[in-house]
């Protein structure tokens, strides 16, 4: 059974804090804008040393603010030297020569860089931090200069629902690779901010992806991923992105303090954690630990609600297993987008093994 489920990939939140205060942060950092010691970084060469035995092929560096930590230059040597793929998600406050330098020469597979709009004050009104935007803009700038892929990740709420466009814009003329539109997730501060209501309504989330696949089509240099559920993506976006499998039997994440999660919401979700890289065989807890190994003998086949009938259940999975947890304290709870959907009869019938 284990061989089929090889650790492909091992996300690493570097550290637990953030220069940024972001209103939808669904692993909520705390505030700092110093240099932060995180996950042990010796422990964490042999750790990944071990998992490139179990089928290792790629790492994500995030946090908190992985360019925080204190031996990002170290760790980003290490991983080069091992050829592993490197991806990483930064807010981008923090990218200077040097760093670009360094992310050129550990030829980072990909940096996605967060951005809200292409507007100054509503991207700090959301990251809540003045000065951010500039700071973010400065080092995607610095990104355009260089070979490196590069994307923007950009969170969609009521502040900014109506930016996409101006951010397309921006997004061609810094000749980004990529614009990833997520939706805002009621975990962590995204649960205070959809109790503010600043989350979208399902038309509204509906209307914003049909406008950004009429602008896709006008703008086919830039390729841009609206993330919503199958069951909102139409026949012709799927036929052309695909079905956009989920990885979470080939995952494994570590957090600041070395324990091991799914993924970050170890974090805020205690029951969640897996052991610690100082104590713990990354081997052993991969192959034998009660929460993965109930994940790969019941996904799909225990997913709860409209997940447990919907067609594409053995691809995504039902969706984010960790928001899934944040919400019910249930790892096969429905995805809550496609239950609503569900619960106001606009799911597709096309869709749903009735």
């Amino acid at each position: 059974m284990i061989s089929h489920y090889p650790l492909t990939s091992l996300y690493l939140y570097l550290t637990d804090a953030c220069n940024l205060s972001c209103s939808h942060c669904w692993i909520s950092p705390r505030l700092s804008k110093q240099l932060q010691s995180g996950i042990p970084f010796e422990p964490l060469t042999a750790i990944i040393h071990e998992a490139k035995l179990l089928g290792l092929q790629s790492v994500k560096l995030t946090g908190g603010e992985p360019l925080l930590y204190r031996e990002i230059k170290e760790l980003l040597v290490f991983l080069s030297s091992e050829n592993l793929a490197i991806y990483i998600e930064t807010n981008g406050t923090l990218l200077d020569s040097e760093m670009i330098t360094l992310l050129e020469q550990a030829a980072v597979t990909q940096i996605s860089v967060s951005l809200d709009s292409a507007k100054e004050k509503i991207h700090d009104a959301i990251r809540g931090v003045r000065g951010g935007f500039q700071q973010t803009l400065k080092g995607l700038r610095l990104l355009s200069e260089t070979g490196l892929n590069f994307q923007i990740i950009m969170t969609l709420q009521r502040k900014n629902s109506r930016e996409i466009p101006t951010v397309i814009d921006l997004c061609r003329s810094l000749k980004v690779g990529s614009l990833k539109i997520n939706h805002l997730l009621p975990c962590g501060r995204g649960a205070e901010a959809y109790r503010r209501g600043e989350n979208l309504t399902l038309e509204e989330l509906r209307a914003l992806y049909r406008q950004v696949m009429e602008i896709s089509k006008k703008n086919q240099d830039l390729e841009v991923d609206f993330d919503i559920p199958l069951a909102f993506r139409s026949i012709q976006d799927i036929t052309h992105r695909g079905i956009c499998e989920c990885e979470i039997l080939n995952i494994l994440g570590i957090l600041a303090d070395g324990e091991y999660s799914i993924c970050g919401i170890g974090k805020t979700v205690p029951e969640l954690r897996m052991g610690n890289i100082l104590n713990d065989s990354i081997r052993d807890t991969w192959r034998h630990h009660p929460v993965l190994s109930d994940l790969r003998r019941s996904l799909p086949e225990k997913l709860r609600g409209i997940c447990k009938n919907c067609i594409f259940k053995f691809q995504c999975l039902g969706g984010c297993r960790a928001s899934a947890y944040a919400m019910e304290k249930d790892l096969y709870a429905p995805y809550f987008l496609c239950q609503a959907l569900y619960d106001a009869n606009q799911f597709p019938s096309s869709r749903y093994i009735g």
